[in-house]
């Protein structure tokens, strides 16, 4: 079988790396060059790959079948219509546009490419066992779920509005809420949240924040997506769920997989090893454009969860309850 020609189309999210050196790696995959706006940047990463930097996004076009878009987040939107009438296959990264209208308009542009979005938790094992057990009634009716994703503040870009386009509301509710809906099913019903900068003095946008939310079926979800972990704290990020169920309780910790190592300096880091979520998503990515398959994780899933996020700042600037989109 013939390798999947694709490029990399902004390289500028913190994932970009990761998903680069699966690429290159794949003998599924030949990764034929990579684009972004910072010719410095995408030389430095092609660098650590061998693959070839490319000079424009028609240049992508004209080599690729497919392609992974990974900039900032404000960058997202203006690449993918770039592509959008090539007719590439996409897998873009979370979250889907950082606006509501935008949101709306990379759904409708679903409509016309194989549009998937880089929701990677959803491979983890601790999820998809979790999705059985609510799914087989291991757990009765699902009454209530306490999730977290938390992490330090990264620094770089997410202190940078115009290129991060929001705080830790919009980089990391759409995960937890991803999860949710993915396992349960179902809409969301409405949504109250608070958040600020409480940790992090003169940011632009909030990196602390609480999320209440019901489902339709009257499920309650909280989600803590605060950046609010200690700088150097090891193994700062999280991402936790607890499920209170009619007939039992479930717990996942997606990242408690790790390994402590030391340096020369005594420092203590967090290596995470165990589950390669990014690889198994990238994986049923590619063979769903090869196969000409459905998007594995639809513009339409990354819609819903990405519309929590935007209804928790709603809902920020009122002080009130929002129902979702």
């Amino acid at each position: 079988m013939a390798k999947l020609p694709v490029a990399m189309v902004g390289a500028g999210h913190v994932h970009a790396p990761g998903y680069l050196r699966w690429l290159s790696a794949s003998p599924d995959v030949e990764l034929v060059g990579v684009y972004d706006v910072d010719p410095a940047r995408a030389s430095e990463l092609a660098d650590s790959t061998g693959a070839p930097v490319l000079a424009s996004v028609e240049a992508c076009l004209s080599l690729a079948r497919a392609a992974v878009v990974c900039p900032e987040p404000t960058r997202q939107f203006g690449l993918v219509q770039a592509v959008a009438g090539a007719g590439l296959a996409l897998l873009v990264e979370k979250p889907l546009g950082v606006t509501p209208s935008e949101s709306d308009a990379l759904l409708g542009l679903s409509a016309k490419m194989p549009l998937s979005v880089a929701l990677p938790v959803r491979y983890h094992p601790g999820a998809t066992r979790l999705r059985r057990a609510a799914q087989d009634g291991s757990l009765g009716e699902a009454v209530a779920v306490w999730a977290t994703n938390r992490n330090r503040f990264p620094g770089g870009w997410f202190a940078d509005l115009s290129l991060a386009g929001g705080g830790c509301l919009l980089d990391h509710v759409v995960h937890a809420a991803d999860l949710v809906g993915w396992i349960w099913g179902g809409s969301w019903a409405s949504v109250r949240a608070e958040a600020g900068v409480l940790h992090h003095a003169g940011l632009p946008a909030e990196d602390t924040a609480m999320v209440l939310a019901e489902r339709s079926n009257g499920m309650i979800v909280t989600i803590d997506p605060s950046m609010s972990r200690p700088d150097g704290m090891p193994g700062a990020l999280d991402l936790t769920m607890r499920v209170w169920g009619e007939r039992g309780v479930a717990s996942v910790d997606i990242f408690a997989e790790r390994v402590g190592v030391y340096d020369r300096t005594g420092r203590l880091r967090q290596e995470l090893v165990g589950a390669d979520m990014d690889g198994a998503m990238l994986g049923d990515w590619v063979r769903s454009v090869t196969a000409d398959l459905s998007p594995p994780v639809p513009a339409s899933e990354g819609f819903a969860a990405t519309s929590l996020a935007f209804a928790a700042q709603q809902a920020v600037a009122t002080h009130s309850a929002v129902r979702p989109v």
